[in-house]
C-alpha cells in the first residue's frame, strides 16, 4: 500500500495509476497509425497521414498525452544517484532484469527498500521498457533509484520519447510500408495506443 500510495501521488507517474486496467491492450490502432507513417531522417518528431490529415508526433505531443515531464534533462544527469542500493540486493549490475527485479519485489517486506525495488521495476516495464523477463536495465536507471526524491523531479518523458522515436524508424524500416507478422515495437506504447 505505501508503494501504490507513491506512485499514486507522483506528480508525473499518477496519471498511469488513475487510468483503467486493461489485461488485453488493444494495439490494432497503434499498428494502423505505424503503417501510416511518413517516413522522415534524422527528425526528432515522427509524421502520420491519416486520411490525408498529416499528425504530428512531437516532444510537446508526447508530454500533453503521456503526462511526463519532458523539460529539459539535468546538468549532469547521467550521474545522478549511485549504485548503492542495487549494490545491496543483486551480486553484479548484468543480472538485474525484469524477471530478477519482480522476484526481489515480491519476496521483500512491505517496509525497507521496498519503495525503491518498485519503483525500478516501473521505471524498466513501463518508462524505460526493453522487452520482456531477461531485458536488462540502463545503468542511469538503476542509479537513479537510490534516491526516490530524484525520481520524483527528473524530467521522465524524454526517455520515453527518444526511445519511441527510434523504434518507430526501426519499426519502418522492417515493415517497408507493408503488414508483416512478427514485429515488436520496444518502448513506451501508452501514448501511442
Amino acid at each position: 500500500k505505501p508503494e501504490l500510495e507513491w506512485f499514486e501521488n507522483h506528480p508525473q507517474f499518477c496519471y498511469f495509476f488513475h487510468m483503467p486496467y486493461e489485461p488485453n491492450m488493444k494495439l490494432l490502432g497503434m499498428w494502423m497509425l505505424l503503417l501510416r507513417t511518413i517516413p522522415l531522417q534524422g527528425e526528432d518528431t515522427a509524421w502520420f497521414s491519416v486520411n490525408g490529415v498529416s499528425i504530428r508526433y512531437s516532444m510537446r505531443e508526447h508530454a500533453l498525452i503521456s503526462g511526463l515531464d519532458c523539460h529539459e534533462y539535468p546538468a549532469q544527469y547521467e550521474k545522478i544517484g549511485s549504485f548503492a542500493f542495487v549494490d545491496r540486493h543483486f551480486k553484479s549490475h548484468k543480472e538485474i532484469t525484469i524477471k530478477s527485479v519482480e522476484e526481489k519485489l515480491l519476496s521483500m517486506s512491505a517496509w525497507g527498500d521496498r519503495l525503491r525495488m518498485a519503483v525500478l521495476y516501473f521505471l524498466g516495464t513501463v518508462i524505460k521498457a526493453k522487452g520482456k523477463y531477461i531485458a536488462s536495465f540502463s545503468s542511469f536507471i538503476i542509479r537513479v533509484v537510490n534516491n526516490v526524491e530524484d525520481c520524483k523531479t527528473f524530467p521522465w518523458g524524454r526517455l520515453p520519447f527518444y526511445d519511441d522515436i527510434w523504434s518507430i524508424n526501426h519499426v519502418m524500416k522492417q515493415l517497408k510500408g507493408k503488414p508483416k507478422k512478427n514485429v515488436s515495437f520496444l518502448g513506451f506504447i501508452l501514448p501511442l495506443e
